[in-house]
């Protein structure tokens, strides 16, 4: 009965759109630069660093920073001085995991990977490493259970090319403790941006759009266009290339659809995999932009009967015939700021 481009599901009150809060984000006509902490990625030199640093530690108490890297240099001559055992000591500080002050102590996630420097150590090592600070593209790279390696750039992937059998699952894993919890801001994030992209657009071409998503959700739409003969309504949905082709549709915005027939459209702002990453989103991160008339929506639902009906939310999957170009041109001036 449910047809294959269409899959239905049921979301908590939590989940749904009408639950979300929303955050104030805000907007700038010109770019800001902000700066970013450096990856800690785990290759194979710094995992050697790390052990000798955690190993020299619990040998003896070491008080202070300087004390302790000259410990951990002093345990392995020809190893120990090609390692940069100053940066990765002062990179576990900044993480947590590791106190310099009054006297060094490694964090327990360390304290057991300190035996002896072989494959399983290393590789546990690792795995800290990159829950405690994931990379940047680990968002991109990592969907459930598969690892598409082209989302990664050369030299980080020749960097933890010594992982071997164990690179996708070391980075699954990773995805799942330190990222997976988070995307739902991320998803937050994107679809303020899409929304404010296309505000900024609509007013640059001379419209006078009104963003009744921060009135209420229950309008089921995102943002009102007003004319003498007829109201625009706009349902705004972000997406990146990998995900564009599902889109969620709540109950309420289904049925405003029904309720407004033509008036009623779903705008797809699609954005680069650059947009992932913190910071403030542009026009160079669009892609593309879309739309999807109500009709076309509707058609994907298979009719309710008797005893069913669905409430919270639906999956929806558009054949690529039933998505047209859309008119709206992202404003270059224009750059989205959220405010978390």
């Amino acid at each position: 009965m449910i047809r294959d481009w269409c899959r239905w599901r049921c979301l908590s009150p939590t989940k749904g759109k009408e639950a979300r809060p929303r955050t104030r984000t805000t907007f700038k006509r010109s770019p800001l630069t902000s700066r970013r902490p450096r990856d800690v990625l785990p290759s194979r030199g710094r995992c050697l660093a790390v052990f000798l640093l955690v190993y020299s530690a619990r040998l003896n108490p070491r008080l202070g920073l300087a004390e302790w890297i000259v410990a951990a240099r002093e345990k392995s001559t020809i190893m120990a001085h090609a390692l940069d055992l100053e940066g990765t000591a002062k990179g576990l500080v900044a993480l947590n995991l590791a106190r310099s002050e009054p006297a060094v102590a490694p964090a327990a996630q360390l304290i057991h990977l300190n035996d002896q420097a072989d494959f399983p150590t290393l590789v546990g090592i690792a795995r800290v490493l990159l829950e405690r600070a994931p990379p940047s593209w680990i968002r991109v790279a990592v969907n459930g259970s598969r690892v598409a390696r082209e989302y990664i750039p050369a030299s980080d992937l020749a960097a933890l090319a010594w992982l071997g059998d164990e690179f996708d699952a070391v980075l699954i894993e990773a995805h799942q403790r330190a990222v997976a919890p988070s995307e739902e801001d991320v998803r937050k994030r994107l679809g303020d941006a899409a929304e404010l992209i296309v505000l900024a657009a609509l007013r640059r071409a001379g419209r006078r759009p009104v963003h009744v998503a921060l009135i209420s959700n229950a309008y089921g739409y995102d943002i009102e266009l007003r004319a003498a003969d007829r109201t625009d309504r706009l349902e705004v949905k972000a997406a990146v290339r990998r995900t564009c082709g599902v889109v969620h549709v709540s109950r309420n915005e289904f049925d405003k659809s029904r309720l407004f027939g033509t008036e009623w459209r779903l705008v797809q702002v699609v954005f680069s995999t650059g947009a992932l990453v913190r910071g403030p989103i542009g026009p160079a991160h669009v892609e593309e932009i879309r739309e999807l008339p109500g009709a076309a929506l509707r058609a994907l639902a298979p009719l309710e009967p008797n005893g069913f009906r669905w409430s919270e939310s639906a999956e929806f999957r558009p054949p690529s015939e039933a998505w047209m170009r859309s008119g709206i041109v992202p404003d270059p001036a224009f750059w989205a700021l959220s405010e978390r």
